[in-house]
């Protein structure tokens, strides 16, 4: 079975994701962090190219580059910022979604992303497109990072993020057509991934 649970920064994709991903025992691949990956491997002079993904324990696959495993490296601000302005590149996006589709082939997987619905698993069997508005999503960096940035300034970041990644030339942001959108707004956690879990549930009786 393949998932896919795209959607905008700040949207709930990867807390959601990666508890629906244990709960119906899928490879949980997170594809912001393979661009995180490759901006930190240009950030710091490394061959972003020797790129892969590395299941760890329980169900989360983790990148490697050259041979090493990336995680909280990944989570700065800088990072994101670059990750975002590569992911416009039509060879940086190749090699992430090649790497994403070598897992997808052979395990059951849930992936999140902001173009896996529509471009990179477009066959997949639910497709979920997760929303909230940018001031929601800008508390919610807020409290996760931290940060004593305004919230105003991370709302006014995300805000251009956003505008970037819905208009970039290649794999833009958008909803699936066959996407079911949820607003996470006002929902809480546990109120999004019962959406999600109802519907691969769905599917697998359908």
């Amino acid at each position: 079975m393949q998932v896919t649970i795209d959607g905008p920064a700040g949207v709930g994709k990867t807390s959601v994701g990666r508890t629906v991903a244990e709960k119906f025992s899928l490879a949980f691949i997170q594809s912001g962090q393979l661009y995180r990956a490759v901006a930190y491997g240009k950030i710091n002079s490394l061959d972003y190219e020797n790129l892969s993904l590395k299941k760890g324990e329980g169900v989360e696959a983790v990148p490697l580059l050259e041979g090493e495993r990336l995680t909280d490296e990944l989570q700065t601000e800088e990072i994101g910022e670059a990750a975002s302005k590569l992911a416009r590149k039509q060879d940086v996006r190749d090699l992430v979604n090649e790497i994403i589709l070598e897992i997808a082939r052979g395990e059951n997987v849930l992936v999140e992303g902001r173009d896996i619905g529509t471009e990179v698993l477009p066959g997949a069997e639910v497709k979920v497109f997760l929303t909230a508005s940018a001031h929601e999503r800008a508390r919610r960096r807020k409290k996760q990072l931290g940060s004593n940035r305004d919230v105003a300034e991370i709302e006014a970041d995300i805000t251009r993020r956003d505008d970037r990644d819905q208009t970039r030339e290649v794999a833009p942001l958008r909803a699936a057509e066959d996407a079911e959108i949820v607003d996470t707004t006002d929902l809480s956690r546990e109120e999004v991934v019962d959406r999600v879990a109802r519907m691969i549930k769905l599917a697998r009786e359908g």
